[in-house]
């Protein structure tokens, strides 16, 4: 094949999903990338099992290939980490081992030249295959880096070059991580509204003002804390003129923390907030509220059912919130992560620390008392958005460190 060629031929790229059955909003930034590439790329999207995402990338058009792994590779929530050694030594030779010698045939026969992963568990299952096949890999940091120093370590030496979607996820990674990384904002395009709601219709109609938490239920997503300040919030007497609506699914492995938020509720006599579950189509809940928010944390304890729960939080860049403020919503936030490089505090959102509910409520108290202020601030988040994190930009960003690599890849 002549240079000439080789350089007109689309670059073929496998982007490695290791989180098949949830299209929650690191794998919505992945599918904003992929299906916006320019034609200079062919993907392939590589799912363990068949779910949401594979059905999501067929119906766009998108190549799917499925490779199933095995026993513990295929469990969520941290278990495998909680094994002994040598279960993880079991796992690497019964299950890893296999998916590693049958991902690299899948790479060589399909013309992979890089290989794309979209975290750091996707990462352990695909990197050792492109390695055998002597092909670069990318690695995406959605979040904050949720392991020690051996799998910051690890994660460092399994990419080539790692794509840090915040400097607060970046500064997570360490100095060998960091001396690989660049940051890319994730980015979004036009909204697209979906159908009314029609309690939420409802509500606002009666002069209702309705707060959106839009997040899946799990402790580092910090709803605990939005419960506690919606307490403080009804005692003021919002309780008539305020509705929380949390849209979000409830993942197994937490059952205890949705107990107790129920509790919490049954507790402080709260009928003003609702949980709706997982929803296909977030973008029909955005256009009927007034405002969200999102009270992540990185890092507390919590009491639960008699035993002390570690809450660590993988926040990197919330995809809620660039939703939000492209729908010219203001937004509620911790200063977490890469969250006060998304939201300007006081222009398009307001700010408060991470696991503080009276600061929370007073930050939702001062949108709450002005539309004003609710509508000047959603138009500045909008404004930024298209500004500071659009799809081209995003893409724009990923494609400089793809072509970097293929580059470097066709001089040696």
């Amino acid at each position: 094949m002549t240079d000439a060629a080789a350089a007109a031929r689309p670059l073929r790229v496998l982007f490695v999903i290791a989180y098949p059955h949830r299209n929650a909003g690191a794998n919505r930034s992945l599918f904003e990338l992929v299906t916006h590439l320019p034609p200079s790329v062919r993907p392939l999207v590589l799912v363990t099992e068949e779910g949401a995402v594979s059905r999501l990338y067929r119906a766009a058009g998108v190549e799917v290939a499925v490779l199933p792994v095995g026993g513990a590779l295929g469990t969520f929530g941290g278990r495998l980490a909680r094994t002994s050694a040598w279960e993880r030594a079991r796992t690497a030779l019964g299950h890893l081992l296999p998916f590693t010698l049958r991902l690299r045939r899948l790479i060589r026969r399909a013309g992979v030249e890089l290989v794309h992963v979209n975290d750091a568990r996707a990462a352990l299952l695909a990197a050792p295959a492109a390695r055998l096949a002597r092909r670069p890999v990318v690695a995406h940091l959605r979040g904050e880096f949720p392991f020690g120093r051996a799998g910051r370590l690890l994660f460092a030496r399994a990419a080539d070059r790692i794509v840090a979607v915040s400097e607060g996820a970046r500064r997570s990674l360490g100095p060998a991580g960091m001396r690989k990384s660049v940051v890319v904002y994730n980015g979004i395009g036009s909204p697209r509204p979906g159908p009314p709601i029609p309690f939420l219709r409802a509500l606002r109609e009666r002069g209702v003002v309705v707060a959106g938490c839009f997040a899946s239920v799990v402790p580092f997503k910090g709803q605990h804390h939005l419960i506690e300040a919606l307490a403080r919030l009804n005692a003021r007497g919002w309780r008539d003129r305020l509705a929380v609506v949390c849209v979000g699914d409830f993942p197994a492995g937490h059952e205890a923390y949705h107990a107790h938020l129920q509790r919490l509720c049954a507790e402080h006599g709260i009928d003003n907030l609702t949980f709706a579950g997982w929803q296909d189509d977030p973008f029909a809940f955005y256009p009927q509220v007034d405002l969200t928010v999102l009270p992540s944390v990185t890092c507390e304890r919590l009491a639960l059912d008699g035993r002390e729960l570690e809450v660590r939080g993988s926040e990197g860049f919330p995809r809620t919130h660039l939703e939000a403020m492209s729908f010219g919503l203001p937004v509620v936030g911790t200063r977490i992560a890469g969250v006060p490089e998304q939201v300007a505090d006081g222009e398009t959102g307001l700010l408060a620390p991470p696991g503080d509910p009276a600061a929370l409520a007073d930050a939702l108290e001062r949108l709450l008392e002005s539309p004003e202020l609710r509508a000047r601030l959603g138009a500045a988040g909008k404004a930024r958005v298209a500004r500071l994190f659009s799809t081209e930009a995003y893409v724009a960003g990923v494609m400089e460190v793809f072509t970097a690599l293929a580059g470097a890849r066709g001089a040696r």
